[in-house]
């Protein structure tokens, strides 16, 4: 019946059904992971190129537009500017740049701030806010090591001076390494403040942080950047980098997936660098995901309590009904099936409960009619004389008449009548166990006086001797003692005969020490006693059994085992009767 267990079954079922489901949307689950972050990947990257592309772009034009001011003339009557000018025409060119500058610092995406300065005459002219950046630059000039034509980044101390990225021009070329010869000598600043709010508002669109770095340099950042986070990725962005102009790795940093993307600046040699949390990015799907998790943890809780219910209702009723049928396939005939259920299964325990009450009521009928056969077959043989005991008995008799031996001759009839006169009484089925034992007495005295070697004891306790017995319940026992345990052996024979009773029930014990049986040929008896079929050979203890079963039911009945003094051991019990109880 396990091999069937319904609930085993459907959960197992539910399993292989569960395998695929999850199987199929984890491979899903990925795939989308995978391609929002290509996704992303492709168009955080278009816009972080588009992005730095934009700053060469503006910052090519910056150098385009400061290496061609030596060409203008504005510029060129600055240059030609010498130290008898008077001061008229030293104001009016200086004016005429300044103002022109100032144009061209303000046209652009970024606003930038030009200098000027004129060696041959001295003369600087700046669009700067500082006051003080005309003679810090003329200083520098002056003090040399200035890097012209390249993008380079100032990182200032002075709070008045912002940090920039500047590109310095010289005329002629062939003087950059002497500015004091130089006719010419200028620089164009771009304001980091004004990258920062390109950073800010190109943070607004994007779902990430970005922030321009150069390994040398401080990172340039959006006005709500996290520069605690920003610190943190930067060792990971060192080891992970490629010397490639655009790439994309993932990095995780405090159990917290991000994505990293950046982009190298041709004009400033700084990477434009954009992370990104991905689970912010996956966020949509993470709550799919744990959506259908839930989903499927309710289905499942669901399932499991359905197949619960399923075997409980369904299950547990049929086991119920393959056990009891079980049973009653055993011979248990008095099995009902218990149920409170009113649907099919309570008609269907019903219905069997009424067949096996009808089946234990015909066997009990049909073994009724046997066993009353078995009575009327006993009372025809209670009613016959055993010829082979009586012309022992007549033999002994004639025997001791001859010589003398009158007593014996006197105790012998006696004793065969008494026995005689209670075997062919067959009126009454029951008598006292007084009797019984009287008629056990005179059985073992007539076969004690006919073969002189066997030793009795009959203890019996005076409370048994009135209880009411089936008749000719012991007798057999005794002379199965007899005839194949004390006849068989050489020498003198005892038979011990005894009584106990308890508060279930009553014994009555019946050793002897003659040959015995062995283990092989005990159990076959065992089993001969027991059986309900009908045997064709007469058997005198199954009858026994089998008429204690009958009459007193529960443990009644007849035990065989070894006996301690090397015979066999046969033991009649049967329990008390109510009115006994009492």
């Amino acid at each position: 019946m396990e091999k069937s267990n319904i609930f085993k079954k459907i959960l197992a079922i539910m399993g292989l059904l569960l395998i695929p489901i999850v199987g199929l949307y984890s491979y899903s689950n990925q795939i989308s992971i995978h391609v929002v972050e290509e996704q992303i990947r492709q168009n955080s990257g278009d816009k972080l190129s588009f992005f730095v592309q934009q700053i060469d772009a503006e910052f090519d034009q910056y150098m385009i537009s400061v290496n061609n001011l030596g060409i203008e003339p504005l510029v060129r009557a600055f240059i030609s500017l010498t130290p008898s000018s008077t001061d008229s025409e030293l104001f009016e060119a200086k004016l005429s740049v300044q103002e022109d500058l100032e144009i061209k610092g303000k046209a652009g995406i970024l606003e930038r701030a030009y200098t000027l300065f004129a060696p041959l005459s001295g003369e600087v002219v700046s669009t700067h806010n500082s006051i003080s950046y005309k003679q810090k630059f003329v200083d520098m000039v002056h003090k040399g090591g200035l890097k012209p034509f390249i993008w380079t980044y100032s990182a200032e101390d002075n709070s008045r001076i912002p940090n920039a990225f500047v590109y310095r021009i010289v005329e002629p070329l062939f003087v950059y390494e002497d500015l004091e010869q130089a006719d010419l000598v200028g620089e164009i600043r771009v304001d980091t403040r004004d990258i920062t709010d390109m950073l800010t508002r190109f943070k607004a669109d994007s779902p990430g942080d970005p922030f321009l770095y150069h390994e040398n340099e401080a990172p340039i950042v959006a006005r709500t950047a996290d520069m605690k986070r920003i610190n943190e990725l930067l060792p990971l962005f060192e080891k992970n980098k490629e010397d490639v102009k655009q790439g994309t790795f993932l990095a995780s940093l405090q159990n917290e997936q991000y994505m990293i993307l950046y982009a190298k600046s041709e004009a400033t040699g700084w990477y434009l660098i954009e992370y990104m949390p991905l689970e912010n990015i996956l966020t949509p799907i993470t709550s799919s995901r744990n959506w259908f998790w839930l989903s499927l943890s309710l289905i499942l809780l669901i399932s499991v309590l359905s197949a619960f219910l399923l075997y409980r209702n369904v299950q547990v009723p049929i086991r119920e009904l393959f056990l009891a049928a079980k049973r009653l396939r055993r011979g248990d005939y008095s099995v009902r099936v218990g149920s409170r259920k009113h649907d099919e299964f309570g008609y269907l325990f019903e219905q069997f409960n009424l067949m096996s009450e009808q089946i234990q009521h015909l066997i009990n009928s049909i073994y009724a009619e046997k066993l009353h056969a078995r009575e009327a077959t006993l009372k025809q043989l209670q009613s016959q004389i055993n010829p082979h005991f009586l012309y022992n008995c007549l033999f002994f008799i004639k025997n001791m008449t001859r010589i003398g031996e009158r007593d014996a001759v006197m105790a012998m009839a006696v004793k065969l009548g008494d026995y005689y006169r209670y075997t062919t009484h067959v009126d009454q089925q029951e008598t006292a166990l007084r009797e019984e034992i009287k008629l056990i007495h005179n059985y073992l005295s007539i076969q004690n006086m006919r073969m002189d070697r066997i030793d009795f004891q009959i203890k019996i306790p005076d409370a048994m001797l009135e209880l009411k017995l089936p008749r000719l319940i012991v007798q057999p026992i005794i002379e199965n003692a007899i005839i194949h345990g004390i006849e068989p052996r050489e020498g003198a024979g005892m038979i011990r005969v005894m009584g106990l009773s308890g508060e279930q029930g009553y014994e009555i014990i019946c050793e002897d020490d003659g040959v015995g049986l062995s283990e092989q040929e005990l159990r076959r008896l065992r089993q001969k006693i027991s059986s309900n079929a009908v045997l064709d050979e007469s058997c005198g203890l199954r009858n026994v059994h089998q008429r204690l079963v009958h009459k007193y039911g529960g443990t009644s009945g007849l035990t065989l085992e070894q006996s301690a003094e090397g015979g066999l051991r046969a033991t009649i019990r049967w329990s008390a009767l109510p009115s006994e109880r009492e």
